[in-house]
C-alpha cells in the first residue's frame, strides 16, 4: 500500500513560497520556519524538508559549475588538475558554539540595542550566504575531482 501524504501539493507550493519570500524579505529571522507551518498548520519538520528538496533542486548544476571551471588549452583540450589534489583531506565542518539560537543576553532582555539586533541579523543573513556559497563549491569541486 503506497504512502499517503498528510499535506496537499497546493499546501507545500504555498507554504514553500511563503518561506521563500519571507527569508527575502527578513534574512535574520529564524522564527519564518516555525511562524509559516503555524499558518499553514503543517509540521516544522515536513517544512524543513520541503525547503531541503527545493535548495537541492534549484541549486546550480553541477555540470554547469564544472563546465564553467573547466580549463582548456590553446588546442581545445581539457587541462588536467594535479592528480595529488585528489589525495588531500576534506576538512570537517567545525562544531557550533556560543549560545543556542533564541537565548538573549541581558541588554537584549531589557528592549537592547536595536543598532546590535539589525547588526546581527545583517552578519546572520551573511553567514547564510557565505554557507550556501561554501556548499556549491564544494558541490563543484567533487564534480571536478570525479567524486
Amino acid at each position: 500500500m503506497p504512502f499517503e501524504q498528510k499535506y496537499t501539493d497546493e499546501t507545500r507550493e504555498q507554504s514553500l513560497a511563503r518561506v521563500l519570500e519571507r527569508r527575502e524579505a527578513e534574512p535574520g529571522n529564524r522564527a519564518i520556519i516555525r511562524e509559516t507551518a503555524e499558518q499553514f498548520e503543517v509540521g516544522e519538520q515536513s517544512l524543513r524538508g520541503w525547503i531541503r528538496a527545493w535548495e537541492k533542486a534549484n541549486a546550480p548544476a553541477a555540470s554547469v559549475i564544472a563546465e564553467e571551471a573547466a580549463d582548456t588549452a590553446e588546442d581545445g583540450s581539457a587541462v588536467r588538475g594535479d592528480a595529488d589534489a585528489q589525495d588531500e583531506p576534506v576538512a570537517a565542518p567545525a562544531p557550533r558554539r556560543g549560545r543556542p539560537p533564541g537565548s538573549t543576553n541581558s541588554n537584549s532582555a531589557k528592549g537592547g540595542d536595536q543598532a546590535s539586533a539589525d547588526r546581527v541579523a545583517e552578519l546572520e543573513a551573511e553567514v547564510a550566504k557565505l554557507r550556501r556559497d561554501r556548499d556549491t563549491l564544494k558541490a563543484a569541486i567533487g564534480v571536478l575531482v570525479g567524486d
